[in-house]
């Protein structure tokens, strides 16, 4: 029988899956520190902002100025937050992107030596087993189709979650404009 692998094939196979692994971390590595990267800006930019938000504060004479400092103090602080939420979803959405590729690139692999070893196993079964190399390759035909139905599910949800969480942004910040209107309308 043909359908082992020689050591040539064996070596060839973790070759490719110490690659896959290795690129995998390095991925990893990019997204944290891309993660890093964002709260390191995100903290600067707070240190600065909540400098000055003091000095406005403390700075107001009375009580109408007051209510206006502290609105406008706070609004751009809402969509920032939005914005750095958005930020972090989409290196999130980034990652999950490259490694789902990854994952699918090793497994569309597995799947051209699994059928190849099917079709070694068919051409060289002793006879009378025709029966149980049909089943195999029906489980193995079933198992891919399931792999696929899966994966096509995952990526519309990922999709649904995107025009979610978009959708939920704008009526966010939408909202945080309305308010800070009637605020202003109010202290008048």
């Amino acid at each position: 029988m043909t359908n082992q692998m020689t050591p040539e094939q064996m070596l060839n196979s973790l070759k490719e899956s110490q690659a896959a692994l290795v690129d995998l971390a390095a991925r990893s590595l990019e997204c944290m520190e891309k993660h890093i990267d964002l709260n390191l800006k995100a903290a600067k930019a707070n240190l600065a902002d909540a400098t000055q938000a003091a000095h406005q504060l403390l700075t107001v004479k009375d009580l109408p100025e007051l209510s206006s400092t502290v609105q406008s103090v706070a609004t751009p602080n809402v969509s920032k937050a939005a914005s750095y939420g958005r930020n972090v979803y989409n290196i999130n959405a980034e990652a999950a992107a490259e490694f789902a590729k990854l994952v699918e690139a090793r497994i569309a692999e597995a799947n051209k030596q699994m059928a190849s070893a099917l079709n070694d196993l068919s051409k060289n079964a002793p006879a009378g087993t025709e029966g149980m190399v049909a089943m195999m390759k029906s489980a193995f035909a079933a198992s891919n189709s399931a792999f696929d139905a899966i994966n096509k599910a995952t990526k519309q949800v990922v999709e649904m979650v995107e025009t979610n969480v978009d959708a939920a942004t704008k009526a966010g910040e939408a909202a945080v404009g309305q308010a800070t209107k009637a605020t202003k309308r109010a202290a008048k």
